[in-house]
C-alpha cells in the first residue's frame, strides 16, 4: 500500500476553482492592459511612443498566457524527516 506525505495546511495548494479564477483574473487584467495600449497607440499620433505601445499590445498576449498559467510556488520550507520508523510513537523511557 503506497502511503502518501502529509500535507500542512499552509503549503495546500488551493482548489481548482479558485486557480481557475485566479487566472481568469489576471489574463482579463493582462488584456485590459493590451486594450489601452491599442487605443493609446492611436491616440498619441506617429511617433516612437505609438511603435512601443503597438509593440506592447503585440507581445503582451504572450506574457499574458504565461502568466496566467504560472503554477502556485507556495513552499515554507518545512519538509517532513523520511527514514524507517521516523512517524512511530515511542513510549518514554521512565514508564516502564
Amino acid at each position: 500500500m503506497a502511503r502518501s506525505d502529509a500535507v500542512r495546511i499552509t503549503t495546500a495548494r488551493s482548489s481548482a476553482a479558485e486557480d481557475m479564477r485566479s487566472r481568469q483574473r489576471r489574463y482579463a487584467w493582462s488584456m485590459s492592459i493590451r486594450l489601452v495600449c491599442f487605443v493609446a497607440a492611436v491616440a498619441v499620433g506617429p511617433g516612437v511612443l505609438r511603435w512601443v505601445l503597438v509593440g506592447a499590445a503585440v507581445f503582451l498576449p504572450l506574457f499574458a498566457v504565461v502568466m496566467a498559467n504560472a503554477n502556485d510556488q507556495r513552499d515554507d520550507g518545512f519538509t517532513l524527516p523520511h527514514g524507517a520508523g521516523v512517524h512511530e510513537l515511542t513510549a518514554r523511557d521512565d514508564e516502564h
